[in-house]
C-alpha cells in the first residue's frame, strides 16, 4: 500500500512540475507581450507629442505670417 501511495504522490508531483513549467512559459510569453505593448504605447505617445509640437510650430508660423500684412496695412505700421 505504501508503494502505491508513494507512486501516486510522485505522479502528482510530476504533474505539478509540468503544470508549473507550462505556467512559467505562459508567464514569460505574457511578460513579452506586456513589454511589446509598453513599447507600442510609448511610440504612440511620441507620435502624438511630435504631432502636437508640429501643429504648434505651424500655427505659430501661420500667426506670424498673418500678422505681417496686418502690421503693414495699419496706419502706424
Amino acid at each position: 500500500m505504501e508503494g502505491f501511495e508513494a507512486n501516486s504522490i510522485m505522479l502528482r508531483l510530476r504533474h505539478l512540475r509540468e503544470n508549473l513549467k507550462e505556467l512559467d512559459r505562459e508567464f514569460r510569453r505574457l511578460s513579452v507581450n506586456v513589454q511589446v505593448a509598453g513599447q507600442v504605447q510609448r511610440a504612440d505617445l511620441d507620435i502624438v507629442q511630435t504631432t502636437i509640437r508640429s501643429s504648434l510650430v505651424a500655427s505659430t508660423a501661420l500667426w506670424n505670417a498673418l500678422q505681417e500684412p496686418i502690421r503693414k496695412a495699419s496706419p502706424s505700421g
